[in-house]
């Protein structure tokens, strides 16, 4: 995990079960009640199994940040993950970038205009 400003980008394991969710949960609640995390960027890249708990704790994480004006972006979605993610309906409320890069450089243009 990692900051760029007040992006929280978080490496995401290789499995994300009940566990590994919840240690994101925490990790990510620890620094947004410091008022450090405003938007969340998800690095997907090597990611080979995500179970419920996974999208569960991505989608929570937009329920915590979309009142404050936040967002969350996932990046690097395997195209397996990709497929759970679009039957899951998340991107309807996730936006999706090729890359951690591309989701930060969206993000900067955008919060300039």
């Amino acid at each position: 995990m990692f900051f760029s400003d007040n992006n929280m980008i978080v490496q995401v394991d290789k499995e994300v079960d009940h566990f590994a969710a919840d240690r994101i949960r925490q990790e990510f609640e620890e620094y947004y009640m410091r008022g450090q995390v405003k938007n969340v960027i998800f690095d997907m890249s090597q990611v080979e199994f995500m179970d419920s708990s996974g999208i569960g704790m991505v989608m929570g994480r937009y329920t915590k940040l979309k009142p404050v004006g936040g967002q969350v972006m996932v990046a690097a979605v395997p195209e397996h993950i990709d497929k759970l993610f679009m039957m899951a309906g998340v991107y309807e409320f996730v936006k999706k970038y090729d890359s951690v890069i591309q989701a930060l450089n969206k993000k900067v243009r955008h919060c300039d205009v």
